[in-house]
């Protein structure tokens, strides 16, 4: 039985492929792509490798969920210490907020 892509039906090969989140590089690790749209698919094992890697750099889980809060007449977003770290966020740090569309907010670091 042929391998086939789920999002195309094009053809699935085995590749050494880079995994990256957050601009950070893993490594090297096995998987499905297809040779159509490029979608890569994981074994569970490889999933499993590749979230220890992410564990021991410190970049597991720095996605989440949070909600607006108030402080005086202004509208805040706490950013929990794991993230803070990661980005090098300090107090009294300088960041540019700006809407990428209705729905969605860009904040950069100066």
């Amino acid at each position: 039985m042929e391998n086939k892509c789920i999002s195309c039906g094009g053809k699935l090969k085995s590749r050494e492929v880079d995994y990256e989140i957050y601009g950070v590089s893993i490594g090297k690790f096995p998987a499905l792509v297809c040779e159509s749209c490029g979608e890569q698919w994981f074994s569970e094992e490889t999933s499993k490798k590749i979230e220890e890697k992410e564990r021991k750099l410190g970049i597991f889980g720095l996605s989440i969920d949070s909600k607006v809060s108030y402080s005086g007449n202004s509208l805040i977003i706490r950013i929990p210490q794991n993230l803070a770290r990661f980005m090098r966020i300090k107090k009294d740090s300088k960041i540019k907020i700006e809407p990428e569309n209705k729905n969605k907010i860009c904040i950069s670091l100066d």
